[in-house]
């Protein structure tokens, strides 16, 4: 098969929206954001998410007349590139806005030279896997009816309740890796789902 034809490739993916939970809502994530200062956390474990609202936010902060900038911070970060992230803060002021990525990389030591060197900026959102160090704006949790939502949105079909439930164990919440073993096995012809729609 074509990977394109693939319903869980990964362009596909990333054209998936944020989904938020029932009873918020851009409105209601925006109004925590100004009554938090522009400072806060988007909480989460892997693959919930975080980085999905964190880019959506971008427009929304641009509508406001903010300039977003944006700093990822991979898991394989060098202990280097922590240590020049209040270097490349630093200069920053309103009405840039940062939006850091992966800030559980930094630890204590790295975190008060980059909270320093980011306070003369418009605001500060990161994404974090635990609350700490900034008030929370959202906390995202991974569950079953979310990850068969997207599956279906993705293959416009059906999956088990319990073929997700059996994902979501496999990778412990992780809904990213769960759509890449789903990605894998279709691939393979073992998905169990049904075949695209080969009209769309």
């Amino acid at each position: 098969m074509n990977s394109s034809q693939n319903p869980f490739s990964k362009d596909r993916i990333e054209k998936l929206p944020f989904r938020f939970r029932a009873g918020d809502s851009w409105e209601l994530f925006l109004q925590r954001l100004v009554e938090q200062q522009y400072c806060g956390a988007i909480v989460g474990p892997h693959g919930s998410g975080k980085t999905t609202l964190m880019e959506e936010l971008i427009p929304h902060l641009e509508e406001r007349g903010f300039e977003p900038v944006v700093i990822h911070l991979p898991s394989e970060s060098s202990m280097r590139d922590k240590e020049r992230l209040p270097e490349l803060l630093r200069p920053l002021v309103a009405p840039q806005f940062i939006l850091l990525d992966g800030a559980e990389q930094l630890s204590t030591r790295h975190w008060l030279p980059v909270r320093s060197a980011a306070s003369r900026a418009a605001g500060f959102v990161v994404t974090v896997h635990r609350a700490s160090r900034l008030p929370v704006l959202m906390h995202l949790e991974t569950h079953v009816p979310l990850l068969k939502d997207l599956v279906e949105e993705l293959t416009g079909g059906s999956i088990p309740h319990e073929e997700c439930e059996g994902l979501i164990a496999r990778h412990h919440g992780d809904i990213r890796e769960a759509l890449r073993e789903l990605h894998d096995r279709w691939d393979g012809g073992s998905s169990g789902m049904p075949d695209p729609d080969p009209a769309n």
